[in-house]
């Protein structure tokens, strides 16, 4: 290819050289023939790099979506954007995200985060709609991927939105289309880790690190017909290091651990046969392992631990000064993921008149730290007391959206 090109380039001097040559009446033709053939070249330029990038084709059988419209969203680094199918055949969907997860690459370069491809699918049926997230990592390559939607009954519409005969239908339709109507952002250092102590006669430290290049995901909400859902979790990196070691605390004196998070809010209309409802998107799209930071006091702009509730861990007696009376670690945390604060920046969001309507209080954002035996991040925790000396040692737990249980935190109280 290097020689035809070169090959063209001399073509292409020698018309130009030739130009100077011909006569007035000869040159214009001349010049229409050289705007012809760069343009004929430029098409084949663009060819040339199309066919140099192989697409990534990714299958995806929606069950029970006979008869259903489908929109679909890809999680693009500034945000969500609608994506045309490549084609649907039965209940299967077939998305290019070649550019998607070009696009997430391409912005660890400029960024200190990047992530894996991750999309949306709205499903319309019948007057109900069901929101399903799906994160595509390396298996999304090789195999197809299967989901059985979720579908709640719309309360803002019709009930025969969305019917469409027998075949399933995608955002090709003219009538089934959905808008980005607001989007706001926002850099907010959120704890990730507090000891606060209530005991005189107690003390220790605490240490935080993210791994560098570790994936960790995170929790993608909607809210939809007054209900707020998780729809499923992004899995976010950063090519940066970070590190919390020895933040030491002293007798009745508290410590937190805080982080820069970038949380995201969209609004998005989505219109389907003349009706139409509107979805309501709060995530995570970036972390700053560098920004970890850590105090006694937890400053106004931090946003709190999402505690709701304390649980008994147990209650120790120190032996010694010089040997931990209770220890702790993130690999004994008894879920693979725990929480952060997003109620802050909802907050803050309503009361600047950015997000209509009520959100739920106290909501939280869940963080999957660990993949199998690989914890992301690291946290340790050693109390110290005086010799002979009782502390009842207490967990945090966070209120979690449809779940019976909550959500276990890097959160703890001495006494109190």
């Amino acid at each position: 290819m290097l020689a035809q090109n070169t090959s063209y380039e001399w073509q292409l001097l020698n018309i130009m050289m030739s130009i100077h040559c011909f006569s007035d009446p000869m040159k214009g033709k001349a010049i229409v023939l050289l705007t012809t053939i760069l343009a004929v070249l430029g098409v084949l330029a663009i060819a040339l790099h199309a066919h140099s990038s192989p697409s990534e084709v990714v299958a995806i059988e929606i069950r029970n979506s006979t008869g259903a419209r489908i929109l679909v969203k890809a999680l693009y680094p500034d945000g969500f954007r609608e994506i045309r199918p490549l084609s649907i055949e039965g209940e299967t969907v077939y998305l290019d995200v070649s550019g998607l997860r070009r696009a997430w690459g391409e912005v660890v370069e400029r960024r200190s985060y990047g992530g894996e491809p991750f999309i949306v699918l709205t499903v319309v049926r019948g007057g109900k709609v069901a929101v399903h997230g799906i994160s595509l990592g390396e298996k999304a390559r090789s195999s197809k991927i299967t989901i059985v939607p979720s579908y709640r009954r719309l309360s803002q519409v019709n009930a025969s939105l969305g019917q469409s005969g027998g075949t399933s239908r995608t955002s090709s339709s003219d009538d089934v289309y959905e808008i980005l109507e607001n989007s706001e952002e926002r850099i907010i250092p959120a704890v990730v880790a507090e000891v606060l102590n209530f005991d005189r006669n107690s003390w220790g430290q605490v240490t935080w690190g993210y791994l560098q290049n570790a994936r960790v995901g995170f929790g993608v909400y909607v809210f939809l017909n007054g209900e707020l859902m998780k729809v499923g979790t992004i899995y976010l990196y950063s090519p940066r290091g970070g590190s919390v070691s020895h933040a030491a605390f002293g007798r009745g004196e508290s410590v937190y651990v805080w982080m820069n998070f970038i949380y995201r809010y969209e609004r998005w209309s989505v219109h389907v046969n003349g009706g139409n409802f509107y979805e309501e998107y709060v995530f995570v799209k970036g972390f700053e392992p560098a920004s970890l930071s850590w105090g006694h006091e937890r400053p106004p702009n931090v946003m709190p631990a999402p505690v709701s509730s304390w649980k008994l861990a147990g209650r120790y007696t120190s032996d010694t000064i010089t040997y931990p009376y209770y220890q702790f670690s993130l690999n004994e945390l008894p879920s693979d993921y725990f929480s952060i604060d997003a109620s802050g920046f909802v907050s803050a969001l309503s009361s600047e008149g950015a997000i209509p309507g009520v959100w739920p209080g106290n909501f939280s954002i869940d963080v999957k730290y660990k993949s199998g035996n690989m914890s992301a991040f690291t946290f340790t925790l050693d109390l110290y007391g005086e010799r002979g000396s009782c502390h009842p040692v207490f967990e945090g737990l966070s209120k979690a959206q449809g779940k019976d249980q909550g959500v276990p935190l890097v959160a703890f109280r001495i006494g109190g």
